[in-house]
């Protein structure tokens, strides 16, 4: 080969190496690149990534006050959001507040189901119009309609946590119709925001012994909390007779009533007022974390929390 045209192809390469590093050049030899070689990036490149839709919810409320008796009612209303998720919690708020409605019947207006879900302001100010009739009703039926005090009666339901793969809510409701003080109840429900399902039976336990560990944890460490809140002194002293105050059958600790709910932190366990305990405990509730409840999670709650 001729020495000078080997020459010249050897600095036309070089030229060619050293041209690629510039930027301009980079990017046109990568253009041309990816149009003749199937690169793994162009795979991914094709991949659809499903889009959360977050749930949007407005605060709306209703309250009468006079002296016969309050009302108080509220919750979170979701405007916009996944449709089937939509639908499902307009239909489980009109289901709550007639429920809860119903606690104050005695001999007054018992509520129908409200039509027009989508509603809110109308929905909420139809229950609670009912719910102040009744309270009312049953304060004039009173024997002493003069006493110093007033039935009171509160319900609220309202959105607790959000994540891309649910949504969790919790009611809390309270009533005062006399008496040294008034009974309350809190509670969650967690729903699948994909296809707007409540979910059910989040626990998979065929034993509650297996789970006396967890439970014993959680109530000690509520009593812990309030202890520490209070400003008591010797704590653990403390957590101990609180502990021994329990209304327990041979020891165990029994499942919460209501379901248990997901959060973003783990599984929340919530007790009513007199469901282990006496009234002075209140209403024990902790948060077990997702690493030590996992296993006694059903594959739907699993799924829903991310925790496969």
């Amino acid at each position: 080969m001729n020495k000078r045209y080997f020459l010249f192809l050897l600095a036309s390469l070089l030229n060619s190496i050293i041209s690629v590093g510039c930027k301009s050049e980079k990017a046109s030899t990568t253009k041309e690149l990816a149009n003749t070689v199937v690169s793994p990036l162009s795979t991914s490149d094709s991949v659809v990534v499903e889009k959360d839709v977050p749930l949007v919810v407005d605060s709306i409320g209703k309250s009468y006050s006079t002296n016969k008796g309050t009302v108080d009612f509220a919750y979170s209303f979701p405007k916009s959001g996944p449709q089937p998720l939509v639908d499902s919690l307009r239909a489980y708020l009109s289901s709550e507040m007639r429920k809860v409605t119903d606690y104050v019947v005695y001999d007054g207006v018992r509520a129908q189901s409200y039509k027009n879900l989508a509603d809110g302001k109308g929905m909420i100010n139809y229950y609670a119009k009912i719910a102040y009739t009744n309270v009312k009703l049953y304060f004039e039926e009173l024997e002493d309609s003069n006493s110093s005090w007033t039935p009171a009666f509160s319900s609220y339901v309202m959105k607790e946590n959000e994540t891309t793969r649910y949504v969790s809510y919790t009611s809390s409701v309270y009533i005062y119709s006399g008496g040294a003080h008034g009974m309350s109840g809190t509670y969650g429900v967690t729903f699948d925001k994909k296809t707007g399902a409540m979910l059910r039976n989040i626990l998979k336990v065929k034993n509650v012994k297996e789970l006396q560990p967890i439970l014993r944890a959680g109530v000690e460490s509520y009593f812990r909390s309030c202890e520490e809140d209070n400003g008591t002194r010797n704590v653990s002293s403390r957590v101990k007779e609180d502990m021994a105050e329990l209304f327990l059958k041979k020891g165990i600790i029994p499942l919460p009533e209501d379901e248990v709910y997901l959060s973003p932190k783990g599984v929340v366990f919530g007790y009513g007022q007199y469901e282990i305990g006496p009234y002075a405990i209140g209403m024990p509730t902790f948060t077990v974390s997702y690493d030590k409840i996992k296993r006694f999670l059903s594959p739907e709650a699993k799924h829903l929390a991310g925790v496969e």
